[in-house]
């Protein structure tokens, strides 16, 4: 496949093409699965929960309930790109058979990662960080600290500046 991205300048260039991969993943996901997402404070919480409304939106084609909650902040330029990405993340962890351990996570970021690459956005691509930072950075600290970010773009702009391992430190003692 023939890359379809450039790296961006600056990081508000990587953020605004984050938003426009994502966005292009959930809509290129929703024509593949025949069912698209809303938005919802309700959205399912399990692994058993996201399989039983992924088989409902198979079955009716109604949109699949994803997680409104925590999306003002994060690293994309819209809070709508947020449940994008977590369309596209939810519906990947049933059609790839992953659960909601650590290490299901980790398969699935490194996935999402690598699809990035895929489209041209490699490692050395600022994006690449910035997402890496987002995804992976959070599985180690909801395993080391047992939460997510209080604010996934501070997290992820301290550790564009201090290293991934500086920047999940200073998360944990970061308080409320």
């Amino acid at each position: 496949m023939t890359p379809i991205y450039r790296p961006a300048r600056g990081p508000l260039g990587a953020r605004l093409t984050l938003t426009r991969f994502v966005r292009e993943q959930a809509v290129r996901t929703t024509e593949e699965l025949g069912f698209g997402w809303v938005a919802s404070e309700t959205a399912p919480a399990t692994h058993q929960q996201l399989r039983g409304a992924f088989a409902h939106s198979e079955r009716t084609a109604e949109p699949l309930p994803v997680s409104s909650l925590f999306c003002d902040n994060t690293i994309y330029v819209e809070p709508s790109a947020n449940v994008c990405f977590r369309f596209w993340h939810d519906t990947n962890h049933v059609q790839q058979g992953l659960s909601f351990s650590l290490e299901d996570e980790w398969e699935l970021a490194l996935w999402h990662l690598e699809q990035l690459a895929v489209a041209g956005l490699g490692p050395d691509s600022r994006e690449h960080q910035l997402l890496r930072q987002d995804l992976v950075g959070q599985i180690i600290l909801l395993s080391v600290g047992g939460r997510f970010p209080f604010n996934q773009a501070d997290f992820t702009s301290t550790c564009g500046e201090l290293g991934l391992d500086a920047g999940i430190l200073a998360e944990l003692r970061r308080m409320a």
